[in-house]
């Protein structure tokens, strides 16, 4: 649930990056998901059964993945908007690189013999590992697309809302004790994720009111509705 703190990083990375300005209804929203989230936290227990670090350490690391994720989305929108790139171009160069980063890791810690040798003791692996790529790539699609069209912010907060819904489903699904004051924090997220969704609806109203008002004028006039000239 700590990822739904995105929202915030990926504003201050807009204006750091694109000279964006956000509204106070937008700041407003980024409050009461982070507040949410951040009640959530603290009125409950964030430790695993099994672990082998601090939850300091946990939340040390996830704050460096917030700010890097935040960047990630964010860049990805200024490629789109500045130099036009498609959502395939990305996909090829970034998974391309993310592959060549993989080889030379394994190759500088000469573990390609062993990585090989697993998958050949292991066939199962390889088509397991095959529909599991085959996957991240249709959620990347999906990921590139809403960037592309609706930009970072609405994918931050697509994301926070699947990471509650993930969390309320293993809570039922693992019977997870959850307090009165955590509800309350889901409550906010969720109210400031609706109003983010009816704001952007009402903005988009006028919208297409004037596009449809615009069509209408520029439409030929039928000649046969046009009424009879007068004689002299």
């Amino acid at each position: 649930l700590g990822k739904s703190f995105k929202m915030m990083p990926v504003m201050v990375w807009g204006m750091a990056i694109s000279g964006k300005s956000y509204t106070l209804a937008d700041w407003i929203v980024a409050a009461a998901v982070t507040g949410g989230v951040t009640e959530f936290l603290l009125t409950g227990t964030i430790a695993a059964k099994h672990q082998h670090g601090t939850s300091i350490h946990g939340l040390i690391l996830l704050l460096v993945f917030l700010g890097l994720d935040g960047f990630t989305s964010t860049f990805q929108e200024k490629l789109f908007k500045e130099h036009k790139t498609s959502k395939y171009n990305q996909m090829l160069y970034v998974n391309s690189f993310s592959g060549l980063v993989s080889f030379i890791t394994l190759a500088a810690t000469n573990k390609i013999g062993v990585a090989f040798g697993f998958c050949g003791s292991h066939p199962r692996f390889v088509a397991d590992a095959f529909f599991l790529s085959a996957s991240s790539v249709g959620g990347q699609w999906f990921i590139y697309s809403q960037v592309k069209e609706f930009g970072a912010l609405v994918f931050a907060a697509t994301m926070n809302l699947r990471q509650v819904i993930s969390i309320l489903l293993s809570y039922v699904t693992y019977h997870h004790p959850i307090s009165g004051l955590q509800i309350v924090g889901l409550a906010l997220v969720f109210m400031g994720l609706f109003y983010k969704s009816y704001a952007g609806i009402m903005a988009e109203r006028p919208k297409k009111g004037r596009e449809e008002k615009e069509t209408t004028s520029l439409l030929p006039k039928d000649p046969e509705m046009q009424p009879p000239a007068k004689v002299a």
